[in-house]
């Protein structure tokens, strides 16, 4: 909204630049000239305000939560494949990286940025804010994707749709995957039950490279996190163990025996701020935080699969 909010005004202030010029004699085409590069200059300025905010509010929350707050990177620029990745540039950077714990997973949230060379000025090509869950093993690729977009994806990936028993499912998701026995094992019904969640309608969710992620075009506010962070991880919890355990004995493990650290509210499932409810889980016992826990949800853990 607020860019939405930043355009109109920005048509405004414009529309004002050509009546003046209009009016002081200008031709049409020194109005059409003067209106362009106000245009583009108005561009200009509000992505810079954008990128500063954005960059401020990352900053702000890493030092609030006890989080990393890396300003640019290039670190995930050759790890991942497909959209947005596969946008080729003259600079292919991340912006405002933040890492961290939650629910006892590292996540990681950024902004991914392709520009070109253009005429000798350099211009944003795309912008696509990226969270990510990091997975005990390197799993293959598959992608869940909304309905309207599985074509696209599975010719891109060259791979099938994998149908499962759930209608409700098979109506709103495919599941794109190069080894269709794969798929199954992963699409099990416990994962069939949190994609049928509220918060995950509508996104594209892809596992690939150690790592359960989803994206969107643009920037998003760190006040969105919990609840995307909420996606990524509840996917990667449902991944079953014995997948898990099938890649990791194949020599596939990324697991850090490095201990957790940071405070309770970081290795917490559902909490992302100061010992506080997010409204995520379910605190049964009132004591502030989710009880993820009780219900037995951890990464890889056998009752997953019971």
């Amino acid at each position: 909204m607020r860019g939405i909010r930043g355009v109109r005004v920005g048509a405004g202030a414009l529309g004002l630049l050509g009546l003046v010029a209009w009016y002081g004699g200008g031709s049409r085409l020194d109005v059409i000239l003067a209106v362009a590069g106000a245009v583009v200059l108005a561009l200009l300025v509000w992505e810079g305000v954008s990128r500063l905010r954005h960059g401020n509010a990352a900053a702000e929350f890493a030092a609030s939560h006890g989080w990393e707050h890396l300003p640019r990177t290039a670190a995930y620029s050759h790890r991942f494949s497909g959209e947005p990745f596969d946008a080729t540039g003259t600079s292919v950077r991340q912006e405002d990286v933040l890492r961290g714990m939650y629910g006892g997973i590292r996540c990681a949230t950024f902004t991914h940025v392709v520009e070109r060379q253009r005429d000798g000025e350099r211009s944003t090509a795309q912008v696509h804010q990226v969270t990510l869950a990091e997975l005990p093993v390197a799993l293959p690729r598959l992608d869940i994707v909304p309905e309207n977009l599985a074509h696209h994806v599975a010719q891109a990936l060259g791979g099938v749709d994998v149908e499962v028993e759930s209608h409700e499912f098979n109506r709103r998701w495919r599941v794109i995957a190069r080894d269709q026995r794969y798929g199954h094992d992963v699409i099990d019904p416990r994962m069939i039950e949190r994609l049928l969640a509220p918060d995950a309608h509508g996104r594209s969710i892809r596992i690939t490279g150690g790592a359960v992620l989803i994206w969107t075009p643009g920037r998003e506010s760190v006040d969105t996190l919990a609840k995307r962070l909420d996606v990524v991880v509840g996917v990667a919890r449902r991944i079953p163990a014995h997948v898990i355990r099938r890649f990791s004995e194949a020599g596939g493990s990324l697991v850090d025996d490095a201990p957790l650290t940071g405070p309770a509210w970081a290795t917490t499932p559902g909490v992302l701020n100061s010992r506080s409810y997010t409204g995520i889980g379910t605190d049964a016992d009132g004591d502030g935080v989710e009880d993820w826990r009780q219900r037995g949800e951890h990464l890889g853990s056998d009752d997953e699969t019971r």
